[in-house]
């Protein structure tokens, strides 16, 4: 009886610490400022190039998508690393609280997709990329202030 209430205690008292401790905020809540090139993101996928919503593999828990000087690093199911001269284009998709950048290889028909969680987040993400990164037309809409769209 008395290691059943010690064992009660202990459960209470791990229960009342984990419900004190302050939670990390999630990525699409995460301040918007980018630092060394590494962009929070929500989560990353593994798709096929032509069918952006389908995921054949998926990262939620230690998603990594960082920009370096010369090269896209990356981690759906492993850590990768990809030369900025082996993407064949950038594209943009939008929903409902997800803003996901779209990387297509050159050499492969998997893409890398990043969920930033906002447009601001990726439109920030896109202007870390070089100029010689080739971007779609829905990529280089999402650069253009929003004032220009309006207007045009």
């Amino acid at each position: 009886m008395i290691v059943f209430q010690g064992l009660s205690f202990w459960f209470l008292y791990w229960l009342w610490k984990k419900l004190r401790t302050p939670k990390a905020p999630r990525a699409g809540a995460a301040p918007l400022a980018i630092k060394g090139g590494v962009i929070p993101v929500v989560a990353t996928f593994t798709g096929l190039r032509g069918l952006p919503w389908v995921a054949l593999a998926t990262n939620s828990l230690n998603p990594v998508f960082r920009i370096e000087s010369g090269q896209l690093v990356y981690r759906v199911l492993r850590q990768r690393q990809r030369p900025f001269a082996d993407i064949r284009q950038v594209d943009v998709r939008e929903a409902h609280g997800t803003f996901n950048l779209i990387f297509e290889f050159h050499d492969a028909r998997r893409t890398f997709l990043a969920n930033v969680g906002t447009k601001a987040r990726g439109t920030q993400a896109l202007s870390l990329l070089p100029q010689s990164v080739p971007l779609s037309g829905r990529a280089r809409e999402a650069l253009l202030p929003t004032g220009a769209k309006a207007g045009a």
